[in-house]
């Protein structure tokens, strides 16, 4: 985890601010114009670093996940999440889903009911055995 944040924020810092200096017509993103807006929008600093603290706290949480309940639970609650993100703001936006949507939703739902099901199924002929 520290290896990928610590790599990603090097890349970034280089072609952020290092590219910009090196190419006169550097089309991306250009750093020295983030932190001069940053300054003059102090209230933009709090909201990035905010926006940071939350990335890295449910980066920890992920890992945590994975190293302690494996993947699949990972990949689980990641998709049951989204769905759900999907539904909520549908309803609350009053974006109605089309059919084809709503025939998506239902997929998904089977498919993390199904999953459920097994494993409560599989665990349960577990501990019958012992």
């Amino acid at each position: 985890m520290l290896g990928m944040n610590l790599w990603g924020t090097i890349y970034n810092t280089v072609i952020m601010f290092v590219a910009p200096l090196l190419f006169s017509n550097w089309p991306y993103a250009n750093g020295f114009e983030a932190v001069s807006f940053c300054r003059e929008n102090p209230e933009v600093a709090w909201d990035i670093l905010m926006f940071c603290l939350c990335g890295a706290v449910g980066q920890n949480f992920i890992f945590l996940t994975i190293s302690r309940f494996g993947s699949l639970t990972n990949t689980t609650i990641t998709t049951t999440r989204k769905f759900m993100s999907i539904v909520i703001s549908s309803v609350i936006s009053g974006n109605p889903l089309s059919m084809e949507q709503w025939g998506s939703v239902v997929m998904v739902f089977s498919g993390l009911s199904l999953q459920i099901y097994l494993k409560w199924k599989r665990k349960k002929g577990r501990d019958h055995k012992e």
